[in-house]
């Protein structure tokens, strides 16, 4: 094993942790509740056909490439978003016009499976040591198989709480409790 591979493994989600949304307004949608994180979607989205182009024009989120930067330094730090597959190449190319690089990417192949689900999946295959989210869905969904989840501190994220879930404001505050989980 390299040591690279033996680093402690990140995951982070793309939109709303590395990557500003439109306007920087992250409203979110209905109330969570634990009996809504399974449903599944009966029909794609009118967004999931125009994935390649909704990205377009998005800078990252404050700090966050500083931030992630350091955080490659002692982890093994890798994307997943519930960005379509056919996004791949405008994801890749973003990476590597703001971070510079681009960490290993997993993206949704498939909208019949919903976001948080299709990321607990893959953060869970991957033993993540922590992930980073802005969704309080994969959130809680996380938080009964990954040890920590930080959440960035959205509005709608205000009265998500659990034990294993951190709210902070941008990405490298997680700095000290990482530490504490090394």
């Amino acid at each position: 094993m390299t040591h690279l591979e033996s680093r402690p493994l990140l995951t982070f989600d793309l939109d709303g942790v590395l990557c500003s949304p439109p306007f920087g307004i992250n409203p979110g949608r209905k109330k969570v509740t634990r009996n809504s994180l399974n449903t599944s979607p009966r029909l794609p989205s009118i967004l999931w056909l125009f994935e390649q182009w909704r990205y377009k024009g998005r800078r990252p989120m404050p700090e966050a490439v500083e931030a992630l930067s350091e955080f490659q330094k002692l982890y093994r730090c890798v994307i997943v978003s519930a960005r379509s597959e056919a996004a791949r190449k405008e994801t890749e190319a973003w990476l590597e016009k703001y971070f510079q690089q681009v960490p290993d990417l997993f993206l949704r192949p498939t909208w019949r499976e919903t976001p948080s689900v299709y990321k607990a999946r893959v953060i869970q295959e991957l033993s993540s040591s922590a992930h980073f989210e802005d969704d309080p869905r994969t959130a809680i969904l996380l938080s009964d198989h990954v040890p920590q989840v930080f959440l960035i501190d959205w509005p709608r994220n205000s009265e998500i709480s659990g034990e294993q879930i951190q709210r902070i404001e941008k990405i490298g505050d997680a700095k000290e409790y990482l530490e504490k989980l090394r």
